[in-house]
C-alpha cells in the first residue's frame, strides 16, 4: 500500500498513467490494513482509533481478521488513486469535471475564494444546491435550490442591532448610577434618623426617673459610704490595740 506503480502493466489504455495503491479486499472481503507487513490474512486485537474497526462501546476491543498491506494473488479488489494522468482519458473518470458539492459558508472565506472586495455582496456567490424538476416536461415548474446560511455576515440589520445593544448598555449603566446614588442617600438618611432616635430615647430615659427613685439611690449611696467609714475606723482601732498588747521591748540595751 501507498506505493506508486506505472499504469502500463494494466493495459495500453492506461499508458503514461501513474497510480498509487490505497487499499483493497481479498476474495472473502477482508480489507488490507496499513502497517501489517504480510501478504496474507492475520487476526489482530483492535481498539478505538485503529482502521478496519469501529467500536460499539466505550473501551471495547475486538480481535478481527485483516489482510496485510502487501499485494498478493488472492486479492479480489485493488483500490488505486491517479497520481499522474496519461495522454488518453479514462471514460467517466478524467473526461468529466464535477463541480464542488459544498462551498465555504463563512463570509471572509467566500470573498477569498472568489477574490471579492468588501463592497461586493457575498450572498450572490455562495454555492447552491439545485434540485431537479419533479416533472421535466412542465415549463411552469420552478427550479428549486438551497443555499447555506452565511456565517459572520455583516448586514445593515446586524449593525443596527449592535448600535441598539450599545445604547441599551449605556442607558442601563446610567440608570444604575442614579439608583446607587439614591440608595446611598436613603441609607445615610436612615442612619441619621436611627442616631437621633437613640439619642432622644437616652435623654427621655434619664428624665423619666422619679424623685422617689432618686431618693432611694441617694440613701443607698450614703449607707455604702458610712459602711466604708466604719470599716476604716474598726481597722485603725485593731492596729492600736495590737501595739499596746505587745508593750515595751525586753531586749537589753547595747553598751
Amino acid at each position: 500500500m501507498s506505493q506508486e506503480v506505472p499504469g502500463d502493466v494494466l493495459g495500453d489504455e492506461f499508458k503514461g498513467y501513474v497510480f498509487r495503491i490505497s487499499g483493497g479486499n481479498d476474495k472473502q472481503g477482508f480489507p488490507m490494513k496499513q502497517g501489517v507487513l504480510v501478504p496474507h490474512r492475520v487476526r489482530l486485537l483492535l481498539s478505538k482509533g485503529h482502521s478496519c474497526y469501529r467500536p460499539r462501546r466505550d473501551g471495547e476491543r475486538k480481535r478481527k481478521s485483516v489482510r496485510g498491506c502487501i499485494v498478493g494473488p488472492d486479492l479480489a479488489v485493488l483500490s488505486l488513486v491517479v497520481v499522474k494522468q496519461g495522454p488518453e482519458g479514462i471514460p467517466g473518470l478524467t473526461d468529466t469535471v464535477l463541480p464542488n458539492r459544498l462551498g465555504p459558508k463563512r463570509a471572509s472565506k467566500i470573498r477569498r475564494l472568489f477574490n471579492l472586495e468588501k463592497k461586493d455582496d457575498v450572498r450572490k456567490y455562495v454555492v447552491r444546491k439545485i434540485f431537479p424538476k419533479k416533472n421535466p416536461d412542465d415549463a411552469d415548474e420552478k427550479v428549486r435550490h438551497k443555499a447555506p446560511k452565511i456565517q459572520r455576515l455583516i448586514t445593515p440589520q446586524r449593525l443596527q442591532r449592535k448600535r441598539r445593544q450599545k445604547a441599551l448598555f449605556k442607558r442601563k449603566k446610567a440608570a444604575q448610577k442614579v439608583q446607587k446614588a439614591e440608595y446611598d442617600a436613603l441609607i445615610a438618611k436612615r442612619v441619621a434618623e436611627k442616631k437621633e432616635k437613640a439619642a432622644a430615647a437616652k435623654a427621655a430615659g434619664y428624665s423619666k426617673i422619679s424623685e422617689k427613685q432618686k431618693a432611694r439611690t441617694a440613701k443607698i449611696r450614703a449607707a455604702y459610704r458610712s459602711a466604708r467609714k466604719a470599716a476604716a475606723v474598726a481597722k485603725a482601732a485593731d492596729k492600736t490595740k495590737t501595739k499596746e498588747s505587745k508593750g515595751p521591748s525586753s531586749q537589753p540595751a547595747k553598751k
